[in-house]
C-alpha cells in the first residue's frame, strides 16, 4: 500500500512540474505531459502500475465530464442545437462505423473489435481547442458548437463503447437487445441528468456557504454517476446533462463568490484527473509494444480522419438540405482538423475490462494516436485558425493597444530620464527640450489610441484583475478583524466577484464568415 501511495504522489509531482513548466512555456499542457508519457515508456522509470477499470469509469470519466459542462454556456448551446445533435448523434455512429471500416482491414482487427475501437476515437478533447480559442478570438457559435459537441459526442461515444466492449467480450450480437440498451443508456441518462440536476440546482441554492455547495456539488456527480450505472443508463449522459443544468442555475442564482469557487474547485479536479490520466497511460504500455504496433497508429490514424471528414462534411451536408441551415465551410475544416485526442479517450480505453480482448493493443493504439494528434493538431491549431480566417488576433485592436501601452511606458521613462540628465546638468537645456518634445510627440499618439473605443474596450486585464483582487482581500481581511461587520463585507466582495465574472466573459467577436 505504501509503495503505491508512494508512486503514485511521483506521479502526481511529476505531472504537476510538467504542467507548470508547460504554462510557462505557452503550450497546451496536455501535449507536454503525453510527450513525459512517452518518455516514461521509453526510459521505464517508474513501475508498470495496474489500474482497477471501474476507479476510471466511476471516479475519473464523471468528474472529467462535469467540469466541462459545469463550463458550458447553456444559451450558447441551444442556439447551436442542430449542429450540436447532428454530429453528436449521426455524426458519431457515421464517423464510428467509417473509422471501423477502415480499421477492419488495415489494422487486421475483428469487425466488433474495430468498432470498439472507432467509439474510443470517436471521442474528442476540447482541451487544446479551448486554450486555442482563449488565445484567439473566434465566433461564439463556433466556439458553442465544438465545445456542446464534444460534451454530448463524448456521452454517446462512450455509451457505444459500453456496448461494443459487451459484445466483444461475450462474442454475440443481438441487434434488437443493443438497440434496447443503447435506447436505456442514453434516454434513461438524460432523464436522470435532468432530476439530479434539478434536485442539485436546488441544494446549491439553499446551501449556506460555498464550502458546502462545493460538497454538494461532488456528491451530486458520484450519485449521478453510480445510480445511473446501477440502472443500467449512461452515468456519462446522466452527468453531462445535470453538469449543464447546475451551471446554468449556478450562474443566474447563486453569488458571485459562490460560482467562482465551484468553478475553481472543479476545474483543479479536472486538471489534477488530466494530469494523473496522461501519466497513467504510460505506465500501462510497453516500449516494445509501442515499437510494434507503430504501423498500426499511422493506419488508425488515416481511419480515424477518414471517418471524422465524413461525418462532418457528411452531416452538415444533411443538415443544410433538411433544415436550411449552414455551417460556414471553413468552420467544417476546422471541426475536422480539431479532431484531437485526449485524457477522455485514455480514460476510456483503460476502463476497459482487464480480460477484453485486444486491450493492451487498444491501450497502445490511443496511446499513440493521443501522441500524434497532440504534437501535430493541437500544437498549430492556433496557427491554422488564423490560417482560415475562422478567428483573429485582434491587430487593430488588442495588439495595437498593447504597442501603445509599450511606446507610453518607453516614452514617459524617457521624458523621466531626461529631466534627470537635465538636473544632473549632464544635458543642455536646448538638447533637453528638443528630444523631451520627440517623446511627447510618441506619448500623444499613443495616449490617443489608447483613448479610442478601442482602447476602452481593451482594458488592461492584469491590472484590473490586480486591484480588484487586492480590494476583495482587504475587505476579507478587515471583517475578519472586526473592522467592519461581515454583511458588509459579503456584499461589497459580491460586487466585487460580479465584476470579475464579468471580466471573464466579455470579450469581442469576429465576424462570422
Amino acid at each position: 500500500m505504501r509503495e503505491r501511495l508512494e508512486s503514485f504522489l511521483l506521479v502526481i509531482a511529476v505531472g504537476a512540474t510538467v504542467a507548470i513548466g508547460a504554462k510557462r512555456i505557452g503550450i497546451p499542457y496536455n501535449v507536454a505531459l503525453v510527450v513525459v508519457g512517452l518518455l516514461l515508456v521509453v526510459l521505464d522509470v517508474l513501475p508498470t502500475t495496474p489500474m482497477d477499470p471501474e476507479v476510471i469509469l466511476i471516479g475519473f470519466l464523471p468528474v472529467l465530464v462535469f467540469e466541462s459542462a459545469l463550463f458550458a454556456d447553456a444559451d450558447g448551446l441551444r442556439a447551436a442545437s442542430r449542429p450540436i445533435l447532428a454530429l453528436a448523434v449521426p455524426g458519431v455512429a457515421i464517423s464510428l462505423l467509417a473509422t471501423a471500416a477502415v480499421a477492419t482491414y488495415a489494422l487486421d482487427l475483428p469487425f466488433s473489435v474495430a468498432l470498439l475501437l472507432g467509439a474510443l476515437l470517436a471521442i474528442t478533447d476540447t482541451v487544446s481547442v479551448l486554450l486555442a480559442f482563449r488565445s484567439v478570438r473566434v465566433p461564439h457559435r463556433l466556439a458553442a458548437i465544438m465545445e456542446g459537441e464534444s460534451l454530448f459526442n463524448d456521452g454517446t461515444a462512450l455509451v457505444l463503447v459500453s456496448l461494443t466492449s459487451r459484445v466483444v467480450l461475450t462474442g454475440a450480437f443481438s441487434a434488437p437487445e443493443t438497440a434496447k440498451a443503447l435506447g436505456m443508456a442514453m434516454l434513461g441518462g438524460v432523464a436522470l441528468g435532468v432530476l439530479f440536476g434539478v434536485m442539485g440546482a436546488s441544494v446549491l441554492r439553499r446551501a449556506p456557504d460555498h464550502l458546502t455547495a462545493i460538497l454538494a456539488s461532488t456528491i451530486l456527480v458520484f450519485a449521478t454517476a453510480l445510480i445511473s450505472e446501477h440502472v443500467h443508463a449512461s452515468p456519462v449522459i446522466a452527468v453531462v446533462v445535470a453538469g449543464v443544468i447546475v451551471g446554468r442555475a449556478a450562474r443566474n442564482v447563486l453569488e458571485p463568490s459562490r460560482v467562482l469557487a465551484l468553478q475553481g474547485f472543479w476545474e483543479t479536479a479536472g486538471f489534477g484527473l488530466n494530469v494523473l490520466i496522461f501519466l497513467l497511460v504510460g505506465l500501462q504500455i510497453q516500449v516494445s509494444m509501442l515499437i510494434e504496433e507503430a504501423s498500426s497508429i499511422a493506419l488508425a490514424l488515416i481511419a480515424l480522419h477518414a471517418g471524422r471528414a465524413v461525418a462532418v462534411y457528411g452531416c452538415f451536408g444533411l443538415l443544410r438540405a433538411v433544415a436550411r441551415e449552414r455551417v460556414p465551410m471553413r468552420w467544417q475544416h476546422v471541426m475536422v482538423i480539431g479532431n484531437i485526442k485526449g485524457a477522455l479517450s485514455m480514460a476510456a480505453v483503460l476502463s476497459l475490462p482487464a480480460n477484453t480482448p485486444y486491450r493492451d493493443r487498444l491501450i497502445t493504439i490511443v496511446f499513440g494516436i493521443t501522441f500524434v494528434t497532440l504534437m501535430t493538431q493541437a500544437l498549430p491549431f492556433e496557427r491554422l485558425l488564423l490560417m482560415l480566417k475562422v478567428a483573429f488576433r485582434g491587430n487593430s485592436g488588442r495588439e495595437g493597444i498593447s504597442e501603445a501601452k509599450a511606446t507610453l511606458i518607453a516614452a514617459r521613462k524617457g521624458q523621466a530620464e531626461l529631466d534627470e540628465l537635465l538636473s544632473s546638468g549632464l544635458v543642455s537645456r536646448k538638447e533637453h527640450a528638443e528630444r523631451r518634445a520627440a517623446f511627447q510627440l510618441r506619448v500623444i499618439k499613443a495616449e490617443e489610441l489608447l483613448r479610442s473605443p478601442e482602447g476602452e474596450a481593451a482594458r488592461d486585464h492584469v491590472v484590473d484583475l490586480s486591484l480588484l483582487n487586492a480590494q476583495k482581500a482587504a475587505l476579507v481581511d478587515a471583517a475578519r478583524r472586526g473592522l467592519i461587520d461581515a454583511d458588509t463585507a459579503n456584499s461589497q466582495v459580491n460586487d466585487i466577484d460580479r465584476t470579475l465574472m464579468n471580466m471573464m466573459h466579455h470579450a469581442p467577436e469576429p465576424n462570422e464568415h
